[in-house]
């Protein structure tokens, strides 16, 4: 009697509880998988939609597989905030465009240099739109053909993106998988800049945007490009090659790369695998003029190699470690007169003055260090571990040189 006592004050608030209140069921939503946002002359935002149609992807689901529909649609609308843009493309849509599945926002390079805030604005106000979305600049082209052009493996462009990206960043490392949160979070941190994948299409631009394009053997294709630099959310210029590399060097994130490495006169004479990565960051700041330490401990394999010697003797490895680390050390303090030249401190160390020594930081380089920054002073050190040479212990030029008759 004392249980059902208490438990009927329970039971009756369950009566006022609803379940599902805010479920949303598929055949009402227009599933988004990239966004793309544009700038007319007057200033307008052209905002691109690219909506998955879920019967040709989901094979479980009625209809699909048929060949009939396309795998994805497009739709566009034209607002003064990307907000008035949205609601203005449901006059083409009968569906509700739903966010939580978009994996790609891409940039047009005019919005890019006119200012990303606004259009960033939104998108992370968006309690749909989840923090994982890859952040793009459409470079010599626009958002509306990249997200409108058919890729031939993933059917979806904005999936294609998105594992180009993973793929590139853990084998070749010229790129870095940038989503919202870090973008913001480059913003908001002391001295820092954002820095953003650029992308572009390669081939026939004409025929990316129809079906045709993963018919034919040589489709045109998206290809990520450099990587852009920003200053107070303005692009202001591209680093590309290994000078982007350099980007994942000093940022400890270079997973996995192939690098080329001088012998004997041959510039080309082999080809160094790193396996893995670590990188040491360090600021002085017991003086007014601050310096950076960046020690790099890359380890490698030798994958190829074009030069005749002998690579069972350990004095061969220790030189080709010296050259490697030479090569390494080039290119990141080329990353790192591109961003003084860019004026724009996308390799963080602003945050790093500001983490060694909160104080001095806020009171002596804070105000200046937009001079600072471009004049600032940063050793680097590579120290390379080969650990392999491949399945063979000296390469065939070696083998030939020691057979050839005297």
């Amino acid at each position: 009697m004392n249980f059902l006592k208490c438990s009927l004050p329970l039971f009756i608030c369950l009566l006022f509880l609803t379940g599902c209140w805010d479920q949303n069921e598929l055949d009402e939503l227009s599933i988004v998988m990239g966004i793309g946002i544009n700038i007319d002359k007057k200033g307008d935002l052209i905002v691109t939609y690219q909506v998955v149609n879920p019967t040709e992807v989901a094979p479980g689901i009625t209809g699909a597989g048929g060949g009939k529909q396309p795998v994805f649609t497009v739709y566009e609308a034209k607002g003064r905030n990307l907000m008035e843009a949205t609601r203005k493309a449901t006059k083409q849509t009968s569906r509700r465009l739903f966010f939580a599945h978009a994996r790609m926002l891409v940039f047009s390079e005019k919005l890019a240099k006119d200012s990303i805030y606004q259009a960033l604005d939104m998108i992370s106000r968006d309690p749909e739109v989840r923090s994982t979305i890859q952040v793009l600049i459409a470079r010599d082209t626009t958002p509306s053909k990249i997200l409108r052009t058919f890729t031939a493996i993933d059917k979806v462009t904005s999936d294609e993106v998105a594992t180009i990206l993973k793929i590139s960043e853990k084998n070749w490392g010229e790129n870095l998988q940038q989503d919202i949160n870090e973008v913001l979070q480059s913003i908001i941190n002391e001295g820092g800049q954002p820095l953003i994948n650029g992308i572009r299409l390669t081939g026939d631009k004409e025929l990316a945007v129809t079906a045709q394009n993963y018919e034919v053997g040589d489709p045109a294709r998206i290809q990520l490009s450099g990587m852009g630099v920003f200053k107070e959310g303005k692009l202001k210029g591209w680093i590309d090659g290994p000078e982007a590399r350099g980007i994942l060097w000093i940022k400890g994130k270079l997973v996995s790369s192939a690098i080329t490495v001088p012998c004997q006169g041959n510039k080309n004479g082999y080809s160094i695998e790193v396996v893995r990565s670590n990188t040491e960051l360090s600021a002085n700041t017991k003086s007014n003029e601050p310096s950076i330490n960046i020690r790099v401990y890359p380890e490698a394999n030798i994958a190829e190699a074009n030069c005749a010697v002998n690579l069972e003797k350990p004095s061969e490895i220790s030189t080709i470690e010296k050259t490697f680390n030479a090569v390494i050390e080039k290119e990141i303090n080329k990353t790192i007169e591109a961003a003084q030249k860019f004026d724009s401190d996308i390799l963080g160390f602003g945050e790093l003055l500001y983490r060694e020594n909160p104080k001095k930081w806020r009171h002596v380089y804070k105000q200046k260090y937009e001079q600072i920054f471009p004049k600032l002073k940063v050793n680097v050190h590579v120290d390379s571990r080969i650990r392999r040479s491949g399945m063979r212990t000296s390469p065939f030029l070696f083998e030939e040189k020691k057979e050839a008759p005297k």
